[in-house]
């Protein structure tokens, strides 16, 4: 409906940013994350830290390190469809305040080290739901973690618990994860169609469930609609499809509800727009004929016009030095030098102008 872009507010002047370096040290040199960290891109911006949760599973943060240290560092789950209340459908951290913002961020005063470590604390002893693993290395580890063979496109088992993630860094060398660049604008603005599509579940191949029903359970589950559709509201895939189906609704109705609550302001500011559009309308206006009558006064003039009117001024002037000696004898004047100055001047007027017209018709020979 309407889109804003987000200005950064400036650092006040009481908040003492923490250097990138800093940043960076914190993290890759913590005590539990060092083990399980490694770099994942060509440039310092990308990091993957491994670490498993409570209920077995292992997961891979990953963390972007702007180039600004002004800015938050963004945090995803890679590799895996999960639902978390700190999720969002890309399974970008949404829900750890200090990095919620850039302001939140410089405000929280944390080292880079210590917010991972938060966040990787919380999604050990709160999991995440997870529905898929779309990640082969990350599959295979945990299939090594498991010690049973499991289906990429649903997740069941149970396996043991642990809570460290340095507990796991032996187990997860063997992972090799290709550098991807980042484009920052696509991941400001939009999902691509590749990242939306990875993010539905696949249909699985096979139902383990229905390959142990007896007869009479299969018969059931095909007569009866109720036990049908009760079967496919727990298939976990289905699950996982319902809870990103609501996220997406949730996140449609916040976007058109924070719109609504602009709505107002928006058609203030467009009717101003007009408003001042309409007054530029009218200067402009205004300006073309003002410019138009400055470009005539400043427009040297014709040269015939020129010498029409050099010689209309030149017949004046002698009439008027004429006129005033016929005056000055008729009314037996005595000042004779008062006289001779004045008539000289108008006269010597004359031929000046008599002399331009004359050049003025030369040069258009």
């Amino acid at each position: 409906m309407f889109s804003w872009s987000k200005q950064s507010s400036p650092t006040p002047p009481h908040v003492v940013l923490i250097p990138r370096n800093e940043h960076l040290f914190s993290y890759l040199n913590h005590s539990v994350l060092k083990p399980s960290t490694r770099k994942v891109s060509t440039d310092d911006t990308m990091y993957d830290t491994v670490f498993q949760t409570t209920n077995g599973f292992a997961l891979i943060l990953r963390i972007y390190v702007p180039a600004d240290n002004k800015k938050a560092p963004q945090m995803t789950l890679h590799g895996v469809i999960a639902s978390h209340s700190w999720l969002d459908i890309r399974m970008r951290v949404i829900g750890y305040a200090p990095i919620s913002s850039d302001q939140s961020w410089r405000y929280s005063k944390l080292k880079l080290g210590d917010a991972v470590y938060a966040v990787i604390h919380h999604f050990q002893l709160q999991p995440p739901s997870i529905s898929q693993i779309v990640d082969e290395n990350l599959s295979r580890l945990q299939q090594t973690l498991s010690g049973t063979s499991m289906n990429n496109a649903t997740i069941k088992s149970n396996p043991p618990t642990t809570t460290s993630p340095s507990n796991i860094a032996h187990k997860s060398n063997g992972i090799a994860v290709q550098a991807k660049a980042i484009d920052k604008k696509e991941a400001a603005c939009k999902v691509d169609e590749d990242e939306l599509s990875s993010l539905i579940p696949r249909v699985p191949s096979s139902f383990t469930e229905i390959d142990e029903m007896s007869l009479s359970e299969l018969s059931d589950l095909v007569n009866n609609k109720t036990t049908l559709d009760t079967f496919i509201n727990k298939i976990p895939v289905v699950e996982a499809l319902k809870e990103l189906k609501e996220s997406i609704e949730n996140a449609n109705v916040d976007t058109a509800m924070a719109n609504l609550a602009l709505e107002e302001k928006v058609e203030s500011i467009c009717s101003e727009v007009e408003t001042l559009k309409q007054d530029l309308k009218s200067n402009i206006e205004k300006y073309n004929k003002l410019d138009a009558r400055r470009a005539a006064m400043t427009r040297p003039p014709e040269i015939h016009e020129a010498v029409r009117e050099l010689t209309a001024a030149k017949k004046k002037a002698l009439h008027e030095s004429d006129e005033f000696a016929d005056d000055w004898v008729e009314s037996g004047g005595s000042d004779v030098t008062a006289f001779v100055k004045k008539f000289m001047d108008t006269r010597v007027l004359h031929h000046m102008r008599a002399a331009k017209a004359e050049r003025l018709k030369m040069s258009t020979v």
